[in-house]
C-alpha cells in the first residue's frame, strides 16, 4: 500500500517538474525565438501549461474512479 502512495506521488511530482521545464523552454522559446513580450510569453506559456495540467488531472481522476468502481464490485 506504502509503495502505491510512494509511487503516485512520485508521478504527481514528474509531471509538474515537466510541466515546469514545458513553460519555461515555452516562455524562453517565445521571447527569444518570436520576440513576444515577455508578459504574454509567460502567460500563453502558462495557459498552455495548465491546459495540459488539467487533461492530466482529469485523466487521471477519471483512472482512479474506474479503479475504484472495479475493486467495489470485486468486494
Amino acid at each position: 500500500m506504502i509503495t502505491k502512495i510512494l509511487w503516485e506521488a512520485f508521478s504527481v511530482a514528474l509531471l509538474l517538474y515537466g510541466s515546469y521545464l514545458i513553460y519555461v523552454f515555452l516562455w524562453f522559446s517565445a521571447v527569444r525565438i518570436w520576440d513576444v513580450n515577455t508578459t504574454t510569453a509567460k502567460l500563453t506559456s502558462g495557459l498552455i501549461v495548465g491546459i495540459i495540467l488539467l487533461y492530466s488531472s482529469i485523466r487521471w481522476f477519471l483512472k482512479k474512479k474506474k479503479q475504484l468502481q472495479r475493486e467495489e464490485q470485486e468486494a
